[in-house]
């Protein structure tokens, strides 16, 4: 793989020691888009497509559709690990991440379209080939592109004043994504294609296909001054350091401790959020494909993160980012408490979202930057870097808590006698369900909110140096 590297077809564009506008907007604004988008829908209507439109919450008693998620993330955490192992030991002229960018971005067109293009007919055979594509595409393609870009801004320069503004740029793809996601699909995507099967797939495809040039965009558009400027220190010890004395080096900072059980919370939370919010609006809140609940429930929600790409480093300078963000969890917890008080009124529940997107703005564009000031402290603290270690947990932690949210959403709607719709019927569904929806998207936020602004405010006594970033 080195030698194959070493080609000057395959060299960064960026050739500046400092980072430059260039590689700001085609490497870490454009770049990402199209996986940010292509996660968002799969995060959003792969379950949909498999409940309303394949109907497979009936295989093998609904014991598949409740399983198969959290078995298939398993694996992918074991992927993750060892994809982290691989990232730490690359030795290439392009860097050990950049690398698996470009490799992930066939991988990831092609493995996209097999999650739709499922066979029917044959219970086993279906329920083979979603479990078979679905593991390839996230514990295979997507671990890949993953565990290198999750880097990319740790790995891009020393400097954290320029890894706080690549962090809210590489981020502010999310609010993209988002909004096409709120707006497009909800709108007119899924109205016109309702569940019929052969448009679902010509949507998907179209999807896939563009994502290619766009992940190349990232990978010819990013430079790792990091690895460079350590790379004759990496040609020794540290492309050796076996996990286990990685978690040690990493269990040193407290700094990169608080960070993980920070991410435990958050992504349990988003994934609880994303694997219900189709069915909330279509159940709970509006009607099935009304065209502008989801909508307008998506797009109020994101609206407030246009404001804090312009608002988010003003206010970390002055409060300093833990404790902006204990502040904004606060806000956003209030938001849930409004939406919890009428679940079924669409103009409380608007309104409780946009307060509670607010709060959650500064932990929405600081993430990266976070991530890279516990690297360095990690480093400073053992003297190893911890690069690809650090990345596959922080993805295992995503991918695992994806994995159960989802198993434990399908268990619920199985179980509670969820009706899923035909092209003739739109059945009404019962209160139990509607009931278990409301808590997976709200309920569960309104009790992981304090407990994270608690561990915020720990954190928050160890950083003083963060009131500058």
């Amino acid at each position: 793989m080195s030698e194959m590297l070493s080609a000057k077809i395959f060299d960064s564009r960026i050739k500046s020691e400092k980072v430059e506008k260039k590689e700001k907007w085609l490497g870490y604004f454009i770049g990402p888009i199209s996986v940010i988008l292509m996660n968002s829908i799969l995060s959003n209507y792969l379950n949909v497509y498999y409940t309303d439109v394949l109907d497979i919450s009936g295989i093998w008693g609904g014991l598949f559709i409740s399983a198969f998620p959290v078995v298939a993330k398993v694996l992918d955490v074991l992927t993750f690990i060892y994809m982290g192992v691989i990232v730490d030991r690359t030795r290439s002229r392009q860097g050990k991440a950049r690398p698996w960018i470009l490799f992930s971005a066939p991988l990831l067109t092609v493995c996209m379209i097999l999650l739709f293009i499922v066979p029917r007919g044959n219970d086993n055979l279906t329920a083979i080939w979603i479990f078979v594509s679905y593991t390839v595409f996230y514990a295979v393609a997507y671990t890949m592109y993953s565990t290198a870009h999750t880097l990319m801004v740790p790995l891009s320069t020393h400097s954290e004043e320029e890894r706080s503004k690549l962090s809210l740029l590489t981020n502010t793809p999310n609010m993209v994504a988002g909004s096409l996601i709120a707006i497009l699909f909800p709108c007119i995507v899924v109205p016109m294609i309702g569940v019929n099967r052969k448009l679902w797939v010509g949507v998907m495809l179209g999807v896939a296909v563009v994502a290619l040039p766009t992940i190349l965009l990232e990978y010819f558009y990013t430079r790792e001054r990091v690895t460079e400027q350590n790379r004759m220190q990496e040609k020794g010890e540290s492309g050796k350091v076996s996990l286990r004395e990685q978690f040690k080096c990493c269990m040193k900072s407290r700094r990169w401790v608080i960070l993980m059980l920070y991410l435990i919370l958050i992504q349990t939370v988003n994934a609880m959020f994303s694997a219900g919010t189709f069915y909330y609006c279509n159940w709970v809140l509006g009607s099935y494909n009304d065209g502008y609940t989801q909508a307008l429930f998506y797009a109020l929600g994101q609206a407030p993160l246009g404001i804090g790409i312009v608002l988010c480093r003003p206010v970390c300078n002055k409060f300093g980012k833990e404790k902006a963000m204990v502040g904004g969890f606060v806000l956003a917890f209030l938001g849930v408490l409004v939406c919890l008080i009428n679940p079924g009124n669409l103009v409380l529940v608007l309104t409780g979202q946009v307060v509670r997107t607010i709060g959650l703005i500064p932990s929405t564009f600081m993430i990266s930057s976070m991530l890279g000031d516990a690297l360095d402290e990690v480093e400073q603290v053992s003297g190893k870097r911890c690069d690809g270690f650090s990345s596959s947990v922080m993805n295992c932690i995503t991918t695992l808590m994806g994995g159960i949210a989802l198993c434990i959403f399908n268990f619920g709607i199985s179980r509670l006698g969820y009706q899923a719709p035909t092209e003739t019927l739109i059945p009404v569904q019962n209160a139990a369900v509607q009931n278990f929806i409301i808590f997976c998207v709200i309920g569960v936020q309104a009790a992981a909110y304090p407990v994270i602004v608690l561990l915020q405010a720990a954190a928050m006594s160890y950083t003083d140096h963060n009131k500058v970033i």
